[in-house]
Order: structure tokens, then C-alpha cells, then sequence
């Protein structure tokens, strides 16, 4: 019965995006299609919004990524929303406009196709992050997404986030040479390792809920100063620190959440099993 009333109070939810078609077709056709089958025929412009088209998303066809990023801005998409300019912040179903490094902006776009990913019709553009579609001097201009797949999004992450906390408060691992230090200015986070280490590192990109977000956000092996440390702990959503120096082999950081909704400092030998990676600005 609830499923009925919702039809009556709300049935412009008949006709909801459907962001699993959308990718699923964009997959399927992004080494070409019947509909699709090659670039001369088919550019990105029209790949993206065939596949928005699939979702049922109800605006039709456009002919450039410029003149999709404008019915964006100027509200001529009904129910659809600006997300951000991170790539980690694509989920499926969302447009992404881009700068492809040599034409200036909007003169790229591709669909989502799960988290910090997109396909596009460009061989091997599939399932693959945003950045590796454009040229050197590439950057996304705009994310946009239907409302409301981006409130069930970021609903399911804080649920992630909230599970990270209560697993943490039940962790029976022990570290003696944890030090309680004071959050400073960031007490309001005290119990999220992850918001905490963007605190001390502004540039640490959004998307770093589980173990497999953070090996995947780490692009280095080596640690410094500025640095976010990636570490195991919780067996879903491991621990990020933030990196305050390295000397002799071994690795000093600050942490918010090791002790359930504390700041504390610590170490690790640099060649640490329990190091997965580092994120580095």
C-alpha cells in the first residue's frame, strides 16, 4: 500500500530518471552501436544525451556539449541538479561536461556509468575516470545529475559514513602508541577520519567511504608531509590520517576516529603492511 500511495501523492515519480538504463546502455554502446556506430555519425554530445534518452530523462537530443551545459545552467532540464567539478563525485546516470584540454570548455561530455567513472563514445572510454577522456589542461566543467538520484546518493554515503563510526566504536584493536591530541578547530569532526584528514588536506578529493575507495584515490607510495596516509583498521572502511612528517623510516600522522571521536597522533614503519597507499596533493 505504500507504494501506491506514493503513486498518488506524488506521481511525477512515475516517470522518475532511470540512471540504470541510462548506463547500461552507455556501456553497452561505448565502442559503438546500432545507434551509435561510430564517431563521424554519433559524437559525444549525442552519445551522452541517446543515453540520457534511455533513461527516460525526456529533453531529447542535443548537438553539442556547449548547448547541453547552457539547458543546464539556464534550467531548461527539469529535476536535474549541478553536482560538482569532482570526478570522484560521478555516479551513474550523472552528464559530465568537460574542458578536453584543447577547445576550451564544454567541448567534451560523457555519462556516468558507476562512481568516478564514465563511458563515452571514444574507443576505450569505458567505465573509465573522467580525466583519462581529455587531453594535458583537461578539467570538468560541470557534473549534473536528476535531483533526486543525488539525495539518494549522498544519503547512502552518510549511511557509509555513519556505519565507518559505529564499526570503529565496536573495534576491539588497541594501539598503545596512540596519543589523544586536541581536533583544534576541527572537533566538529572528530568522529570521521575522513572528514578530519580533508580538514588538515583541503585538496583530498570527496569519495573516500570504503577500503576499496581509498586504495583506488591513492596515487602514491611514498609519504610526506601534506600527504593522507590510507591504513587497515575497519575491515569495510579501513582509516585515512593525515601525513605531519616522515623521518628515519617511519611515518607521523594525525588521525580523528583510531579512538572513537577523538584526535590523536601516531606512527607506522613506512614499510608497514597496514599502509595501503597515500593520497598526495
Amino acid at each position: 500500500m505504500r507504494g501506491l500511495s506514493l503513486l498518488f501523492f506524488f506521481p511525477a515519480l512515475v516517470n522518475a530518471f532511470d540512471h540504470n538504463a541510462c548506463a547500461e546502455w552507455a556501456e553497452s554502446c561505448a565502442y559503438g552501436c546500432d545507434e551509435c556506430p561510430d564517431d563521424q555519425s554519433c559524437g559525444c554530445t549525442y552519445f551522452t544525451t541517446h543515453a540520457l534518452t534511455h533513461g527516460d530523462w525526456g529533453h531529447g537530443y542535443e548537438g553539442t556539449c556547449a548547448t547541453l551545459w547552457s539547458n543546464f545552467k539556464n534550467g531548461k532540464y527539469d529535476g536535474w541538479v549541478s553536482v560538482s567539478t569532482n570526478e570522484a563525485d560521478v555516479q551513474e546516470g550523472f552528464a559530465v561536461i568537460m574542458n578536453n584540454g584543447h577547445e576550451g570548455d564544454a567541448s567534451h561530455c560523457c555519462v556516468g556509468t558507476g562512481k568516478g567513472k564514465v563511458s563515452c563514445h571514444n574507443p576505450g572510454h569505458k567505465d573509465v575516470p573522467p580525466s583519462t577522456t581529455w587531453y594535458s589542461g583537461g578539467y570538468i566543467n560541470a557534473i549534473w545529475g536528476w535531483a533526486e538520484d543525488v539525495k539518494a546518493y549522498k544519503k547512502q554515503e552518510q549511511e557509509q559514513e555513519s556505519k565507518e563510526i559505529e564499526l570503529r566504536n565496536n573495534e576491539t584493536e588497541t594501539n598503545l602508541r596512540d596519543t589523544i591530541i586536541s581536533c583544534g578547530p576541527y572537533q566538529a569532526d572528530a568522529c570521521n577520519c575522513v572528514y578530519y584528514a580533508r580538514d588538515r588536506q583541503p585538496k583530498l578529493p570527496s569519495g573516500m567511504t570504503t577500503c576499496d575507495d581509498k586504495k583506488h584515490a591513492s596515487n602514491s607510495d611514498t609519504a610526506k608531509a601534506g600527504c593522507v596516509l590510507f591504513r587497515t583498521g575497519d575491515p569495510t572502511y579501513c582509516h585515512a590520517a593525515y601525513v605531519t612528517k616522515v623521518k628515519g623510516g617511519t611515518v607521523y600522522y594525525d588521525q580523528a576516529n583510531w579512538t572513537p571521536c577523538e584526535c590523536s597522533s601516531d606512527s607506522l614503519s613506512t614499510s608497514s603492511d597496514k599502509i595501503i597507499g597515500y593520497w598526495c596533493p
